[in-house]
């Protein structure tokens, strides 16, 4: 009877190791600030259902301030070099996603200079014209300060549709292919804001 117990005991103790590792399994850390993501997201957008994995993560800095931790999603994701999965992420036709969650207060001011330098940085001046109505529009979902765990989701859906849901509240939609990719540049484009090569580790495997 005690040996039974014994290994009825070992079995258990297994057991929570084992559903423990599965947890650990469905989450990933972002170092720096230690957020947790889950390694998958699945919603329902134009009446389809996505499933989208995540392709790393990141932290945004300004001087030597954290200001958020982030994670990336794609739908069926490319693997292979760091180039062709930047080119892969920054083309239209499959579903993304970035999650943002604050680590300090940050004013709509500041949001709002921020994504203009991005996009005056990201985009040519032809673009800039051609996307400053939608642009506006953008700007126009961040006006409450944001708070320490705050999140922001931000999905590029198939059809160049950005859409932004902050703390839970559906913002609005943008649909124009050229605002999605010059958006999404920010964090993938040559002069990220990140460190990108971050954002696509699960995928290059380094």
């Amino acid at each position: 009877m005690k040996q039974l117990c014994v290994r009825l005991a070992g079995m258990y103790a297994l057991l929570l190791v084992l559903v423990g590792s599965a947890a650990g399994q469905q989450n990933i850390t972002e170092p720096s600030t230690e957020l947790s993501f889950p390694a998958t997201v699945t919603f329902s957008a134009g009446g389809k259902d996505f499933s989208l994995q995540a392709t790393g993560t990141a932290v945004r800095k300004k001087l030597v301030f954290k200001v958020y931790g982030m994670a990336h999603y794609m739908q069926d994701p490319v693997r292979g070099s760091e180039d062709a999965i930047f080119k892969a992420i920054l083309e239209e036709g499959k579903a993304k996603q970035i999650t943002m969650t604050f680590v300090r207060e940050v004013t709509p001011v500041q949001i709002t200079d921020a994504y203009r330098d991005g996009f005056k940085e990201n985009a040519s001046k032809e673009e800039q014209a051609a996307i400053a109505s939608d642009l506006g529009k953008f700007l126009g979902f961040f006006t409450d300060p944001v708070k320490e765990n705050d999140t922001f989701i931000l999905r590029w859906l198939p059809g160049g549709t950005i859409s932004a849901t902050i703390q839970g509240k559906e913002k609005g939609s943008i649909t124009n292919p050229t605002f999605a990719r010059v958006l999404w540049t920010i964090w993938f484009g040559e002069d990220s804001i990140v460190d990108r090569d971050d954002l696509v580790e699960r995928l290059t495997g380094k």
